[in-house]
């Protein structure tokens, strides 16, 4: 994804297409023309209500009616422009603006018609007053109209043109008498016109600016997306790491075949705890197991009976065992146990609940014959000034003598003493 400056400024975007410019000024022309139409209904009921009675109601519902309908074909028509068509295409653009010029070219029409069709021929107020809303139209409809300068010149030309035709025509003497009339007229439409030019200009760059923002809007939106999703992509791949770095981790101090802790791991473990010890006392004791007559299993139903031993018994044990208690292998068929915050009374009970546990299990051997296994199990527990080697001699020396007594029982060690405490 490229993210450099000169990817999210104006300056290096593609070059706007000139359809999609004249698209968004059609659309903003039907806009205004929409606008201006509908305010343009006052103005028709004001002539109405000022010439009620000064001139013949037909003649005078004749205009209105006239000027209603032009009105409301504007109105029509850019209703149905802007509900019909999308935002980024227009199709039949000449047939839309000859449809908006017919629309534009009757209401200067219209309007020049009203000098002689509401006009009594005199040059009072309500002359004065027509004229002064036909100079007001041509002014109000610079906004919108002025931003097509085509259709603009065109209502100015039919405006003016038709004005000063039905001054001449039918007030002469007015002409005659204000002769700066037809320059004043020739004057301000000038002045409109360039002042459509401006108008056109403005609007255009807003159009193009709108435009622009539109795509950095996309762009920026796009790049976000493409943001947030490798910020997924990467918070999972990172939980993938985790997890396979788990996996290894697990591999690395667990026993592939019992899933017990290996023993450099409860070594360190052990270690560890003894240091803990040395800075805050607390009991701890240590149990080893060992399957007795393991040998005879393994010759009798083979290896892979054996190996299924091995596999129960870790389960059997570590469930037997509580939560914060550490279950390793040892080496071959031998066990260890930590029990942290346990005194010697209390591992022994825990090594007499391994062992009966374990004694309670039950295995199909070599032509289906079911048999059980017994472990012996020695226990010590640690003494102040005392290393985790000298722990576990002393854990390995109970659990020689349990064997020695006759192997499926419990014995325990003490430093100094000379006869082993047992259960079993």
């Amino acid at each position: 994804m490229n993210t450099s400056p000169a990817s999210i400024y104006p300056e290096s975007l593609p070059r706007l297409e000139e359809e999609a410019i004249q698209t968004r000024m059609m659309r903003e022309l039907f806009a205004r023309t929409r606008e201006s139409a509908l305010v343009g209904f006052l103005p028709v009921f004001l002539i109405v209500w000022s010439h009620w009675t000064a001139q013949p109601l037909g003649q005078l519902l004749l205009w209105a009616g006239c000027a209603l309908l032009v009105l409301a074909f504007r109105v029509l028509l850019a209703h149905v422009f802007l509900a019909s068509l999308p935002q980024t295409q227009i199709g039949h653009g000449r047939l839309w603006f000859g449809l908006e010029w017919l629309g534009s070219v009757g209401l200067a029409a219209v309007w020049v018609g009203s000098i002689t069709m509401v006009g009594t021929g005199q040059v009072d107020a309500l002359f004065f007053l027509r004229l002064i809303f036909i100079v007001a139209l041509v002014a109000f409809l610079l906004s919108a109209l002025g931003i097509e300068m085509r259709l603009y010149a065109s209502f100015m030309t039919a405006i003016v043109a038709g004005t000063l035709w039905q001054l001449h025509r039918h007030y002469p003497g007015f002409v005659q008498e204000l002769p700066v009339v037809d320059w004043a007229f020739v004057v301000y439409a000038v002045m409109l016109l360039v002042r459509s030019r401006g108008e056109h200009r403005r609007t255009r760059e807003w159009v193009r600016a709108r435009l622009t923002q539109r795509k950095l809007l996309d762009q920026l939106h796009q790049n976000i997306q493409q943001e947030l999703q490798m910020h997924e992509l990467l918070r999972s791949r990172t939980q993938e790491l985790e997890a396979t770095n788990r996996k290894l981790g697990e591999l690395a101090i667990r026993d592939s075949l019992t899933g017990a802790f290996r023993r450099g791991h409860i070594e360190a473990e052990l270690r560890r705890q003894v240091k803990a010890w040395e800075r805050q006392p607390e009991d701890f004791s240590i149990l080893l197991l060992d399957i007795d007559f393991f040998k005879r299993v393994n010759d009798a139903h083979g290896h892979a009976v054996g190996d299924e031993v091995l596999r129960r018994l870790a389960t059997r044990a570590q469930e037997t065992l509580r939560g914060s208690d550490i279950f390793g292998r040892w080496g071959g068929e031998e066990f260890i146990v930590l029990l942290p915050a346990t005194p010697l009374s209390q591992a022994v009970e825990a090594g007499e609940r391994v062992r009966l546990a374990i004694a309670g299990l039950e295995f199909t051997g070599e032509g289906g014959r079911r048999f059980g296994i017994t472990v012996s199990v020695g226990v010590a527990q640690l003494a102040p000034g005392e290393t985790a080697d000298t722990l576990t001699e002393r854990a390995d020396k109970a659990l020689y003598a349990a064997k020695s007594a006759g192997r499926n029982r419990v014995l325990a060690y003490e430093p100094g003493q000379t006869q082993f405490s047992h259960l079993g």
